[in-house]
């Protein structure tokens, strides 16, 4: 069974977590040099993030939109949980095919060290949401 029954429950943690990621200007900063676009498609349970750090600010768009995507990220809804509690290791994630990826990963990869913050955010948010007992599973 899945963590999060129901997209819109993960779209809360995962806005949450990005509006407090954008309130650093480090991350804010290194994300906006970027210009990047980057699609996240999950599955089971269904549904598209989307990150554009192509304007003045980080923002976070949920569902299908009319954007073209510099990486695009596929993978099992568990599967971007575990990496937000910081249980995952993405590039072996890529390698194993676990994650699959098109377009500019590299450029996107050069993120993760500024991202790193995240990593405690995100188990908060899920405390707070109530959602704690999807940080030991």
């Amino acid at each position: 069974m899945p963590h999060f029954e129901k997209i819109e429950t993960f779209y809360e943690c995962i806005s949450e977590l990005f509006d407090r990621l954008s309130e650093d200007p480090l991350i804010k900063e290194k994300a906006l040099e970027s210009k990047l676009i980057v699609n996240f498609v999950y599955r089971n349970p269904e549904g598209e993030v989307w990150i554009d750090c192509t304007g003045d600010e980080i923002k976070l768009l949920t569902g299908k939109q009319d954007l073209t995507a510099d990486a695009t990220l596929r993978m099992e809804t568990d599967v971007a949980h575990r990496f937000w509690l910081g249980k995952l290791n993405l590039i072996k994630a890529l390698t194993s095919g676990e994650i699959e990826s098109e377009g500019s990963v590299p450029r996107m990869l050069k993120l993760l060290p500024v991202i790193k913050p995240a990593f405690k955010i995100y188990p908060e948010i899920l405390r707070k949401k109530g959602l704690e007992s999807t940080i030991e599973k």
